[in-house]
């Protein structure tokens, strides 16, 4: 019984110290993109404990990347959040669907006819999980001064086929106080265009998710002046096939004199802001 009572005593000093010294991590606004290969997944971590995964990537490494920036006790997320409904940011939400408990679901709601998305409507069903329609002028608080500013899609495309889905793409803005990391997903150059002649001024963001891995149908030049970022993440897979980040890009971010990083090199990036500047980790 000694035995058995020393070895209660160890196994609860252990917990209750992992608790201390992860709870005293994260007294800032963590974001992490994730290097999922060729694909996005963005996870996103309030002071309040709130936490948000955006995209899943096309497989299942973002399990394993969840499994290091989550306490082995935390089995649940906040909010999943779908760009789109390609396979590169799906993909990985199935699984996360299948093992962890999720509060909220915000997508765009499209009409699209592959197996992931089928699965991922299933699952979303299966659970009861709420789904929000994405619609620009909505805001998702996430924590004291924390929001997700929903910019596109600009309208409702709930159960509506599109021949491009990056035309309903879900893109957000994070803000914490002073700071903010616009979160592009695949937006193409028409929808930048569009959000500039909407207001440009609420572009300006200290980091940008680089819309489409870095492909020339993003990241316009006037779009980049107006986000001016002084971070720029590029989620993209090491030799992949499609010859992402084109090198058009890579030039229009270095114009902006933003500091480039991109998974493919530089595997997980993550940012903490304490709601007056960003730090790069």
């Amino acid at each position: 019984m000694k035995k058995f009572f020393l070895l209660y005593l160890i196994l609860a000093v252990f917990l209750i110290w992992s608790a201390v010294f992860y709870f005293e991590a994260h007294q800032n606004l963590l974001v992490t993109f994730f290097d999922v290969g060729q694909g996005d997944s963005t996870f996103i971590e309030a002071p309040n404990g709130s936490q948000v995964l955006i995209d899943g990537g096309p497989g299942n490494e973002v399990l394993a990347k969840l499994g290091k920036e989550l306490p082995f006790w935390d089995r649940s997320l906040d909010l999943l959040v779908l760009t789109h409904a390609h396979a590169d940011h799906v993909g990985g939400l199935l699984e996360v669907l299948k093992r962890y408990s999720v509060g909220a679901v915000l997508e765009s709601g499209e009409a699209y006819s592959t197996p992931e998305y089928q699965e991922w409507h299933r699952l979303i069903k299966e659970k009861n999980i709420p789904v929000l329609i994405a619609q620009r002028g909505q805001v998702v608080y996430i924590g004291k001064e924390i929001k997700l500013d929903v910019l596109s899609p600009f309208e409702n495309y709930n159960s509506i086929s599109l021949k491009n889905p990056h035309d309903a793409n879900v893109s957000t803005r994070l803000v914490f106080g002073k700071t903010s990391a616009l979160l592009m997903g695949d937006a193409e150059k028409s929808t930048e265009y569009r959000l500039m002649e909407e207001n440009s001024a609420e572009l300006k963001s200290d980091v940008l998710k680089v819309g489409h891995h870095g492909s020339k149908t993003s990241s316009s030049e006037e779009f980049l002046k107006a986000v001016s970022p002084q971070w720029a993440v590029i989620q993209v897979g090491r030799n992949n096939r499609y010859g992402h980040p084109t090198q058009e890009v890579l030039d229009r971010l270095t114009a902006t004199r933003a500091k480039i990083f991109r998974t493919d090199l530089d595997r997980d990036i993550s940012f903490t802001s304490n709601g007056y500047f960003f730090i790069k980790n």
